[in-house]
């Protein structure tokens, strides 16, 4: 009876260590992928002018470009930062280093086009807005926030307006995210 009590005990102990180092294991390998993952694929399109969508060996991946936050297609400047990507980027091989992820292969993370960062030439352009330090600390010495200070010093792109609205702002003022339709954007796997 003992017996039997000390090796229900063991089992269960056992049991519980095994499922918390099976839980540990696959929890470190999704931190491990999503730090050092990158996905390297062909434009397949540009959704607008901080989106694209990219295949990788088949599989399609809506890649939003971490760091900056681009004109809506309806608002000044929008079409601009979207040609822009569209011309330089369409049918050409990227590699993204990924960010963050989720369930639906949507990935926000940093685009390089021939070891150019996509975003940081947005920026220096003057077709998108540096996001760095928006939710969190401020660091000027950041190079995406260089980047739109001299952009703005040398009224490029959007700067050139006397008050452009910051994309974030222009949703709001027409309720949301109307500009945003994330379905059906990626074809069924």
């Amino acid at each position: 009876m003992v017996l039997t009590a000390v090796t229900r005990s063991l089992r269960i102990t056992h049991l519980s260590l095994f499922r918390t180092v099976i839980v540990a294991g696959l929890l470190a390998t999704v931190a491990a992928t999503q730090a050092d993952q990158t996905l390297p694929g062909r434009v397949l399109r540009v959704v607008d002018g901080d989106r694209l969508i990219i295949d990788v060996r088949g599989s399609q991946h809506l890649v939003s470009l971490a760091g900056i936050d681009a004109p809506e297609q309806n608002q000044p400047w929008g079409a601009a930062a979207a040609q822009h990507l569209n011309t330089t980027m369409t049918g050409l091989f990227v590699v993204v280093e990924v960010w963050d992820t989720n369930r639906d292969r949507e990935v926000t993370g940093r685009v390089a086009l021939k070891g150019r960062d996509v975003a940081l030439d947005l920026l220096h352009d003057g077709l998108a807005w540096s996001t760095i330090g928006l939710n969190g600390p401020h660091d000027d010495r950041h190079p995406y926030v260089q980047a739109e200070h001299q952009a703005r010093a040398a009224r490029r792109g959007l700067w050139s307006d006397d008050q452009p609205v910051p994309p974030w702002q222009w949703r709001e003022q027409r309720g949301g995210q109307e500009n945003r339709p994330e379905a059906g954007l990626l074809q069924p796997r």
